[in-house]
């Protein structure tokens, strides 16, 4: 494997300090070296921006051994990343998404660090500004989603969709910071289940659902002592394999007794799923799983919520934001008690 990574210049926020060695990338004849550009504790000035771009160089390159502390840059700098006006949507969507694997990679090794909820915040903060402010996220970030079904990406999935479609029905952002944390976390408690039930390649057994069916409460049980983490988010989690017709678990709950967040989430959590490749099934395209989620699992989903998810997934004329004054649906408020 190469002791070299390649990142874009772009990558890199002006009037920041680097962290780490950047170097720049020479030879012919298939023969590469990688010569000194700036080193770590060097502050990577307009100056040093403009000569790459006097040199014409696309690419800059980091010895993988400080690939973490590039991830963690990124992260620090998030802001300024989405702020900037120089980076395409697209560029934009990458970081969001790698900054993302990263925090979830650390948070399902200590799931009971508030530090790590701290950083899934600042995340989804982030990126509901991304999707506030640039009408090209839709495309730009369902276009860096990774189909896998690895509790890693599906998380980062759903949360990324979820804020789409929340934007979509004009949730607030207080609502949609909820919504985001609620579905990156969604599924933290699947650590508990057993490996071999996760990955299994065929149908479960009574006692393996069973099993399988205890990662809701479980993944509350880690996260319901952290103040920071909204009652809404928690609703979530523990909600999101409810059935709209009270034939989910863990509490056989149904309708209006499921928070609207949750109703939003089980569609979400479907849709993913299935359009991802999971031990036991291969991944299918979008309009054979609408197909389905319509035609043969709407007791499952809030019918209404279903119809505007179908819409929302449609042409981009479909797509048309509702103005303020016309929010299709409002979030009750709760208080914390579970």
């Amino acid at each position: 494997m190469s002791e070299y990574r390649a990142i874009t210049k772009n990558a890199l926020i002006e009037n920041t300090k680097i962290e780490f060695d950047l170097f720049l990338k020479s030879g012919s004849n298939g023969h590469s070296s990688y010569i000194l550009f700036s080193c770590g504790d060097e502050l990577f000035s307009p100056e040093r921006r403009e000569e790459l771009i006097s040199r014409n160089e696309q690419k800059l390159y980091i010895s993988t051994k400080d690939t973490d502390k590039y991830l963690k840059y990124q992260e620090n700098n998030l802001k300024h990343v989405i702020e900037d006006d120089t980076k395409s949507s697209k560029e934009k969507s990458k970081v969001l998404y790698h900054v993302a694997e990263n925090i979830m990679e650390e948070l399902l090794i200590n799931p009971k660090s508030g530090q790590h909820t701290e950083r899934i915040s600042a995340w989804v903060g982030n990126t509901v500004h991304h999707i506030l402010e640039d009408d090209n996220t839709f495309s730009s970030l369902f276009e860096v989603i990774t189909h896998d079904y690895r509790i890693c990406t599906h998380s980062i999935n759903t949360s990324v969709i979820g804020l789409l479609f929340g934007s979509f029905l004009s949730l607030k952002p207080q609502e949609l910071n909820c919504l985001g944390t609620g579905l990156l976390l969604h599924d933290i408690g699947k650590i508990t289940v057993p490996s071999t039930v996760i990955n299994k390649r065929g149908r479960l057994t009574v006692d393996e659902f069973n099993e399988m069916k205890k990662h809701p409460k479980a993944g509350l049980d880690f996260l319901d002592h952290i103040s920071s983490i909204d009652i809404q988010s928690l609703e979530i989690i523990i909600q999101h394999h409810e059935n709209n017709d009270g034939t989910g678990y863990p509490y056989g709950i149904g309708g209006s007794d499921i928070h609207l967040l949750a109703h939003i989430s089980r569609i979400i959590d479907v849709y993913d799923a299935m359009t991802s490749d999971r031990p036991y099934a291969f991944a299918k395209k979008p309009f054979p799983v609408l197909a389905e989620m319509k035609n043969e699992m709407s007791n499952c989903f809030d019918p209404e919520l279903l119809r505007e998810f179908i819409c929302f997934l449609g042409p981009k004329d479909l797509r048309k934001k509702p103005g303020p004054e016309n929010t299709l649906y409002s979030v009750p408020s709760v208080t914390r008690q579970m």
